[in-house]
């Protein structure tokens, strides 16, 4: 068999990371359902608009946050709130953000969701926490997620390939490190680690002679 010269699933994974970052939609698939998902914190007005033309909008939160909206989680870990057509992209940024809560405090009533599959919104706000991003998505769930990637150029994850590798902690290794006097160690030294999985670079602050280290 030729070896692939396409990303993997650990690759793709992290192509939908840094297109989440960048506020491109990203599709996934389970089974025969399909959905395209865009974290809340990086989405745009613009796409927030073509994304609703193809579908309902659920804005799925995690269940903590559905409790200080005092919205009802029926899914257990999360909640998906029904997104009105006519709610706006600073609605829903407030709805996902805490730090807007004192800026914006009346969101509500909120509708949530009940029945059906939760499977691929829990996969959405898994994403988007790996991805450093509050952990907030919203969701359109589409019949041919993989046709509509193929034609728009989106990252495709089918959750089937992904759910292991979506949590997995890639093992890392130190690429560099260089002396770092600081007010709490003139002997400090600062580290630079890369995951095997070209994930994000780590950082660390080496204090005193004994082997103690900060993540930063």
């Amino acid at each position: 068999m030729a070896a692939m010269l396409g990303p993997g699933i650990i690759e793709r994974l992290n192509r939908a990371r840094a297109d989440l970052r960048m506020g491109v939609p990203v599709a996934l698939r389970e089974g025969a359902a399909g959905a395209l998902v865009v974290a809340a914190e990086t989405l745009s007005a613009e796409r927030l608009a073509l994304l609703r033309s193809l579908g309902a909008a659920v804005l799925a939160v995690t269940a903590r946050r559905a409790q200080t909206l005092k919205a009802i989680a029926y899914d257990g870990d999360l909640a998906r709130i029904a997104v009105s057509p006519s709610a706006s992209l600073d609605w829903l940024q407030a709805v996902a953000d805490p730090a807007d809560d004192l800026r914006a405090p009346l969101k509500g009533p909120l509708h949530t969701l009940r029945g059906g599959h939760a499977g691929l919104h829990r996969a959405a706000i898994a994403l988007a926490k790996s991805a450093r991003l509050l952990p907030a998505s919203l969701v359109i769930e589409v019949a041919d997620s993989a046709g509509l990637a193929a034609a728009q150029g989106l990252t495709l994850i089918d959750l089937s390939a992904a759910e292991k590798a979506m949590f997995a902690a890639s093992p890392l290794h130190e690429v560099i490190s260089a002396r770092l006097p600081i007010e709490a160690s003139e002997a400090g030294r600062l580290h630079v680690f890369r995951p095997e999985d070209g994930g994000e670079e780590h950082y660390a602050i080496e204090i005193g002679q004994h082997g103690f280290f900060r993540r930063a």
